[in-house]
């Protein structure tokens, strides 16, 4: 792929319409198929002409690439969540490696969302979905043995998420929760998830010379897809996007020591844990919570609303090696991200970490800041004009104009675009 698309160079009811749907094949056959690739941390450095990925290619060639923007924070729930929603984490309130102060604990990644999301508008407007393991979806719209719209697991890496697709498509039974499970027909939309490439990512580091062949086992696996769609006599009438939740950069230098100094010496008494981890003391008064190449920042009881506090402890962590910018809730807001962050928040440059150690294998893979929001996003297919890239896509846009690529209404709260101009 060209290098000027890098980084550097460049976010009831229901089941009544469900039923009817279904009841009624000669409507539905009349409706293309929409397929959604999703490719969990895969960066839009990895399209620079590293390695070969003739199928990815393929489907560029017949749309368009174009580098996009995701939403902060930079993790893979808060992202997909803004995709199916289509809009910003203060509305969706996703939120990801953050302290809960009520709860006393430090919480990971969820799917709880505030807003509805694709699924759920599709699905009571007559939309047959299926998914291949993009979970973001699971139980808002698309189910374990649910034939109105389905939802498989398989786990291992994409090609068994590939197989349940191909599958699906032809009309077979897949084991859906354990239960062998055929849909009444053709789903209009079909989503496949990976997560090979993030996985490797942060085990090994993007840079890493064995990253190529993931990319390439990656590619190999949507091109079975395109050719199974071939087979069936359906690619003239499918139309594909494929993007990305959040991209990903490289760490090997642990700050967390230099960050409790810094806030030591200022006069607090703070602590460094991870998702699922509590104060080890009751006179700890500033937790950070660690969350890849960000960090949540807490004060905690009096200081929580304490404006000199926060500034003291601003002031503290800015001065430290590795620390890129400390952002406050004001800057959060304007980024628009979800309200469960610290009073600080803390970008960290690469290749620094909130970590105590290095890592295992001596570099490994993060994202969560601002470093990691461009993806790409390849639009490609029967609604898509050739050689016509959208302007200044965003995660918040994809909800509109797949809604639109459906002929359907986004969900409620979608405050996206249609990304109309690469649209036929």
């Amino acid at each position: 792929m060209p290098t000027a698309l890098t980084r550097r160079s460049v976010l009831g009811g229901a089941v009544a319409a469900s039923l009817a749907l279904t009841a009624n094949p000669a409507h539905a056959a009349e409706r293309d198929l929409l397929i959604f690739i999703a490719l969990d941390g895969f960066d839009i450095d990895y399209l620079d002409g590293r390695v070969e990925l003739p199928h990815l290619r393929s489907l560029a060639r017949r749309g368009s690439l174009t580098t996009s923007t995701g939403v902060m924070t930079t993790i893979t729930n808060p992202s997909w969540t803004a995709i199916s929603c289509g809009c910003y984490p203060d509305r969706t309130r996703n939120a990801a490696y953050y302290y809960d102060e009520a709860a006393g604990v430090a919480r990971g990644q969820s799917r709880d969302s505030a807003v509805e999301g694709l699924g759920q508008a599709w699905r009571r407007q007559g939309i047959l979905m299926a998914s291949a393991q993009w979970f973001i979806l699971q139980d808002k719209g698309v189910a374990y043995g649910d034939t109105g719209g389905l939802y498989t697991q398989p786990g291992g890496r994409i090609d068994a998420r590939v197989d349940d697709a191909i599958a699906i498509l032809r009309g077979e039974p897949v084991n859906s929760g354990g239960q062998q499970v055929t849909l009444p027909r053709r789903p209009d939309f079909l989503a496949v998830y990976s997560s090979d490439v993030d996985g490797d990512g942060h085990a090994w580091g993007p840079h890493d010379p064995r990253m190529l062949n993931t990319l390439r086992e990656t590619d190999a696996a949507i091109g079975r897809l395109i050719n199974a769609v071939r087979d069936l006599d359906l690619f003239g009438r499918t139309t594909w996007v494929v993007t990305a939740d959040h991209g990903m950069t490289a760490w090997n230098k642990p700050m967390a020591p230099q960050a409790i100094a810094a806030l030591t010496a200022a006069g607090f008494r703070p602590e460094v844990f991870g998702s699922g981890g509590k104060p080890s003391s009751p006179d700890t008064d500033v937790v950070l919570i660690a969350g890849g190449s960000i960090s949540s920042v807490h004060l905690l009881g009096a200081l929580a609303d304490d404006a000199d506090a926060i500034e003291r402890a601003r002031v503290a962590l800015a001065g430290v090696e590795g620390v890129d910018a400390v952002l406050t809730k004001a800057n959060q807001a304007k980024l628009r991200m979800a309200p469960q962050y610290g009073q600080l928040v803390l970008e960290l440059e690469e290749p620094y970490a909130l970590a105590a150690a290095p890592p295992p294998e001596g570099s490994d893979g993060r994202h969560g800041s601002r470093a990691e929001l461009a993806v790409p996003l390849i639009l490609s297919g029967r609604r898509i004009r050739q050689g016509v890239r959208p302007r200044k896509p965003r995660h918040i846009d994809l909800a509109a104009t797949m809604s639109a690529l459906l002929g359907v209404d986004p969900p409620a709260a979608s405050e996206g675009r249609v990304l109309r101009e690469a649209l036929r």
